[in-house]
């Protein structure tokens, strides 16, 4: 079957940099280490804010092998050479028809060889370090950033080294912060500015919340668990903008923008999840990047750091006031996700993506083997200019849209449902677990899983769906003559089971006839 599209939607460039300049104060990023976690694993997790109606998808890349000066290019003509083989891998693209073109834009994933990589946090820096050191436009920009990491590296400390070998010979675009994991070590890396950039290796002991700020202070560069530009101090010293602090370069003081009240209320948000300590106001307190939580961290509190509003304290958006109070949940999340490493496990059962296509408030994460599959469900990929019934994304936006309008009659039933669904996701993940251990043929079960954890969370969100509509046109015509009086319960009539799963034999681009 194919679609007709109306209107020809280009791949231009400009149409790039308008979905580029959106993701102003967008996304925020977690980091747990394996020692504060509550099950030993190490974590790290983002949002991805940038619009509130844009088909995601969730894709393998095969693995692939390459003729000696074939280039991976992208439509701001950055071109880098392919390595002979580059590795399968996952990911989280937005549609190509909003102006992306033929560049995937990653975004979030695992390799094959348990490598994790999240890398779109976009960051600011001052005028003076701009000014110094300008963003090269043919340069390396968030949307190419995670595929070529995940499809190159053999580690998560390889990642951060091929990203700052890229920066170094053809410049960064824009400023950006990235985190990749493997079963030994965490990264964390930022971009400054057009040349310059700092990553360290992030301790097992800590945890952080990253909004769109760069959060590193004072390093010892010469740290072998540092990676650094070779004109990272100097050119900061040069051009008189270099602050010191305990004779160390303070990278935040000297590179960064001036902190935003949207930044520091986010973090402020997700430590009161993360057992973090809190400041009596989020607004006067300079942040650092790493604290000690002061309980251990599961996932589920990972999950629900993407989905605060603030709830129960003065900073709450349910508030008349607080309307504009920047929010770790918002509409604009696009697709939500936690790469998991679990210890004492083989690597294609460790690594678990959980994964919301979707704003997470009123739809759940879901685990998949993302190291070994190598094929998810026709409603994962389904790339579609404008909303569609076969789409993940669209079954978790539509329920979402319609939830958000009436929190309190039936928004939160909706949480409250998804909240439940997820403790079971959870509790039954040694199941699955069991299920990738006795099979022989890993990839083939982890692929099974997916399908059927996908297709059943879908038609969950459809069952759902129907009843909230039903329910609102109902309530709309008893409140005429009953005066509110009608509850919302979630019964899922019918079964979400005897829904007739939404596996479709169309193709998973839209295509012009």
């Amino acid at each position: 079957m194919k679609f007709k599209i109306l209107t020809r939607i280009a791949s231009a460039v400009s149409a790039i940099i308008i979905l580029a300049t959106s993701s102003a104060s967008a996304c925020t990023g977690v980091y747990v280490g394996k020692d504060v976690s509550a099950d030993g694993s190490v974590m790290i997790a983002r949002t991805e804010d940038i619009a509130s109606a844009n088909s995601k998808r969730f894709i393998v890349h095969p693995a692939a092998d390459h003729a000696e000066g074939e280039c991976y290019t992208d439509v701001f003509h950055m071109s880098v050479p392919y390595p002979a083989h580059t590795y399968r891998y996952t990911a989280t693209p937005a549609s190509a028809f909003r102006g992306i073109g033929s560049t995937p834009y990653g975004a979030a994933g695992f390799n094959e060889l348990g490598v994790a990589a999240t890398s779109t946090i976009t960051a600011y820096p001052n005028e003076k370090a701009i000014e110094a050191d300008p963003f090269v436009t043919t340069g390396l920009h968030e949307l190419s950033a995670n595929d070529i990491i995940l499809s190159r590296a053999t580690s998560a400390r390889h990642g951060i080294e091929i990203v700052a070998e890229i920066v170094d010979t053809y410049g960064s675009g824009e400023g950006n912060i990235i985190m990749t994991a493997d079963e030994n070590e965490a990264w964390y890396m930022e971009i400054y500015t057009g040349h310059q950039y700092a990553a360290i290796k992030l301790p097992d002991d800590m945890a952080a919340v990253i909004p769109n700020a760069y959060m590193l202070g004072e390093i010892d560069v010469d740290s072998p668990d540092v990676i650094v530009s070779e004109n990272l101090v100097n050119l900061a010293k040069s051009h008189r903008f270099l602050v010191e602090t305990n004779g160390k370069i303070n990278l935040r003081k000297t590179y960064a923008e001036k902190e935003k009240d949207s930044n520091s209320i986010r973090i402020w948000g997700g430590k009161r999840l993360l057992h973090g300590t809190l400041s009596t106001d989020p607004y006067k307190t300079e942040y650092t990047l790493l604290f000690k939580p002061t309980e251990k961290i599961t996932v589920k509190d990972v999950m629900d750091v993407s989905r605060t509003r603030y709830e129960n304290s003065k900073y709450c958006l349910d508030i008349p006031g607080n309307k504009y109070i920047r929010a770790i949940s918002t509409a604009r999340q696009e697709e939500c996700h936690i790469l998991q490493l679990r210890p004492d496990l083989p690597q294609e059962t460790a690594c678990v993506m959980w994964l919301c296509l979707g704003n997470a408030e009123f739809a759940p994460y879901l685990p998949y083997y993302a190291s070994a599959i190598t094929q998810t469900p026709a409603i994962c990929t389904l790339d579609t200019p404008g909303y569609s019934e076969h789409s993940m994304y669209w079954a978790n936006r539509s329920l979402s849209t319609i939830s958000a309008t009436n929190r309190t009659l039936y928004g939160n039933k909706i949480k409250e449902f998804y909240n439940e669904y997820e403790k079971k996701l959870i509790a039954n993940l040694p199941e699955m677990d069991a299920e990738m251990e006795k099979s022989v043929t890993k990839s083939h079960t982890a692929n099974v899983l997916c399908k059927n954890v996908a297709h059943d969370a879908f038609n969950k969100s459809k069952a759902l769906y129907a009843e909230l509509i039903e329910f609102i046109a109902l309530y709309e015509g008893e409140d005429e003559t009953k005066g509110n009086k009608l509850k919302f319960e979630i019964e899922l009539k019918p079964e979400p089971e005897k829904i007739p799963s939404y596996t479709t034999s169309e193709p998973t681009t839209v295509t012009e006839e």
